[in-house]
């Protein structure tokens, strides 16, 4: 019997493995692929190396901290951009205006100037409108959302924002309408990344003690025998359970979850990914070490270049970009992994990032959980379902056990909950 069980390999599985081996017990990680790391973890193609989407490490909390403290990192500065119908502005778009036309720029501002006065509980494109102004909102993060979630503005509710969206001052709007010599203002001043081993190397100082199992896929949980049964027949009985799965996923497992919960459940639904990575026999692609990009005839919607984050992920003379692009069950992906390859390579030659005869290796692959969607009422929902789990003795971690907007620094702190179970300290 394990003392502390936990589903999944990714930060906050090994985070709750780690902190519960802190606290003198004995814990299991089940991982269901054959590596840890989860969305951390990376893949090579003739020698470059590629992470699952991007990935930066910063922290606002201790425990963190103290984990990156441990590595060698690489600390850049963010300096992100947007790429508009041949024009590069730099990022936030809001207070950055500065390439646009003069009339355009005009219209943007008088936008700005009127905007509507705040409402009760808006959604997320009307929260917009009052940021921004109708103007900046349409052309800029309401065509983003539908890249970026899928789905139109209006069907997302505001819990997810925080500090996500810079709200600039009339001031700023002006300054940067006049000039591309702006502050920073993007919400971290720095980002680090390690300087070998791609970026699930943050994790290893943690794994040589943890008891780590791969090829472990947990198909069904039985709370009231306290056992949970794997896809190869085996079972495992535990103490406590924490469970990083999926939260969908990890409630259908329960054995004996009622239809309500079932139904919350299966209404809960991500963003997914299909990644396309592009190494490249050239030393340099683009200028940024990453963007957004705002076309709506290019189906990526955010792009970064692996060799800007360590000269490590490429070989020598040689350079990486990677594309992101989202896609739902409100938003099918409309071409094949082939196909996005190609639609790709031709979206980054219109940008001015490389040429065809650039590409050395390509590589198309799907991200089944990307982004988890605060579509308006799914907090609700979502109570439920981890009221359920809690009352069955299941504890959630992590971005999608928690089914949360929840970063790095965050999904490890999430792991830390171990040391709160019955018995734990």
């Amino acid at each position: 019997m394990a003392e502390v069980l936990v589903l999944g390999g990714g930060v906050a599985g090994i985070s709750a493995a780690w902190h519960a081996r802190q606290a003198g017990r004995e814990a299991v990680i089940f991982e269901a692929k054959e590596r840890y790391g989860g969305l951390l973890d990376h893949f090579y193609r003739s020698g470059f190396r590629f992470d699952n989407a991007v990935h930066f490490a910063f922290s606002k909390n201790e425990p963190f901290s103290a984990l990156l403290a441990k590595a060698d990192l690489i600390t850049h500065r963010p300096e992100p951009y947007n790429y508009e119908q041949g024009r590069w502005l730099k990022h936030p778009v809001q207070n950055n205006l500065y390439p646009l036309p003069v009339e355009e720029k005009v219209e943007a501002i008088r936008s700005f100037i009127e905007r509507p006065e705040r409402g009760e509980d808006p959604d997320y494109r009307r929260w917009l409108y009052e940021q921004f102004g109708e103007v900046i909102a349409e052309r800029y993060p309401v065509r983003y959302t539908e890249k970026y979630w899928t789905v139109p503005a209006e069907r997302l509710s505001t819990v997810w924002i925080g500090n996500r969206l810079y709200r600039p001052s009339l001031e700023e709007v002006l300054f940067g309408a006049m000039t591309d010599r702006t502050p920073l203002t993007y919400y971290l001043p720095e980002l680090f990344y390690p300087r070998r081993g791609g970026f699930r190397a943050i994790l290893d100082p943690l794994i040589d003690d943890l008891d780590l199992r791969t090829g472990k896929e947990a198909v069904l949980i039985d709370p009231a025998r306290g056992f949970v049964e794997c896809r190869d027949g085996t079972r495992e009985y535990y103490e406590h359970l924490v469970s990083s799965v999926p939260l969908p996923e990890a409630a259908a497992m329960v054995e004996g979850a009622p239809g309500q919960v079932k139904e919350a459940a299966g209404s809960l639904w991500a963003t997914s990914i299909a990644l396309v990575s592009l190494g490249l026999k050239v030393p340099r692609a683009g200028d940024h070490l990453w963007f957004y990009i705002y076309d709506s005839d290019m189906l990526p919607a955010r792009v970064h270049a692996p060799y800007r984050k360590s000269p490590d992920n490429v070989p020598e003379g040689c350079s990486s970009l990677q594309f992101e692009t989202y896609f739902s069950r409100h938003r099918p992906l409309p071409l094949s992994e082939e196909a996005l390859i190609e639609h790709v390579v031709g979206a980054a030659e219109k940008m001015g990032l490389l040429t065809a005869a650039d590409v050395a290796v390509s590589d198309c692959r799907i991200l089944p959980y990307g982004n988890v969607v605060f579509e308006k009422g799914m907090t609700a929902k979502r109570r439920l379902v981890l009221d359920f789990l809690k009352e069955q003795g299941i504890l959630p971690v992590g971005r999608f056990g928690e089914w949360d907007y929840l970063w790095t620094d965050q999904s490890f702190l999430s792991g830390k909950k171990v040391e709160n179970l019955p018995g734990m300290l």
